[in-house]
């Protein structure tokens, strides 16, 4: 993946230099003050659709390089035009708090017996070296029966992370199903008749 992101001097309006395929990007972060610039929008899907907490090189405009990685992106809610993105600049050597998304891994026991799987928690919020970063965080959730859930106490530990997600949090559970069949010995509840007055019996 190409994780160079080459900026551009802002010039005319935003709306036209939307049209030209690029997008409006502010950099701060690493005790500078923010700067503004205009980054290749087709670059910057890349990027999210591949691996949107990547740590990025961004190349300023005559002025060397620095690394970033993508705080906030704003789109057009119904064409998801790209509008907007933040760049955090980071230091290498230092932490930094950032979210990874999980990929949960492997069909649910409770999946397959009927239950429905219920996902609370996208994503984690972490502090970490940039150098840990993943694409995400692998769950195997292949054990989880109907009735059963997932809290972030209970997520496999990562070298280098640590959780900033209060422990309690859900992150998924195994619904049951929404139709189930009365227990044996049980009979579902009918409707009360009505006579031809109208009036309930």
């Amino acid at each position: 993946m190409n994780t160079t992101v080459r900026l551009t001097e802002r010039s005319g309006s935003t709306t036209s230099q939307r049209k030209k395929g690029f997008v409006p990007v502010v950099i701060y972060g690493a005790g500078s003050d923010s700067q503004s610039f205009t980054a290749d929008a087709k670059t910057i899907n890349e990027i999210l659709g591949k691996n949107p907490r990547a740590i990025l090189k961004v190349e300023f405009p005559g002025s060397g390089s620095k690394n970033v990685v993508i705080q906030e992106v704003q789109r057009q809610p119904l064409s998801k035009q790209l509008l907007h993105v933040d760049f955090q600049q980071i230091d290498m050597k230092a932490e930094l708090v950032t979210k990874v998304a999980f990929h949960f891994t492997g069909e649910p026991i409770g999946v397959k017996n009927g239950g429905t799987q219920q996902v609370e928690l996208y994503e984690l919020d972490i502090r970490t070296l940039p150098d840990n970063l993943t694409a995400s965080f692998d769950v195997d959730i292949s054990g989880l029966d109907i009735g059963d859930q997932l809290l972030v106490s209970e997520l496999p530990t990562h070298k280098g992370w640590e959780v900033l997600t209060p422990e309690d949090t859900l992150v998924l559970r195994i619904a049951t199903p929404a139709h189930e069949e009365p227990a044996e010995g049980e009979t579902a509840a009918e409707p009360v008749a009505a006579d031809a007055s109208g009036e309930d019996k």
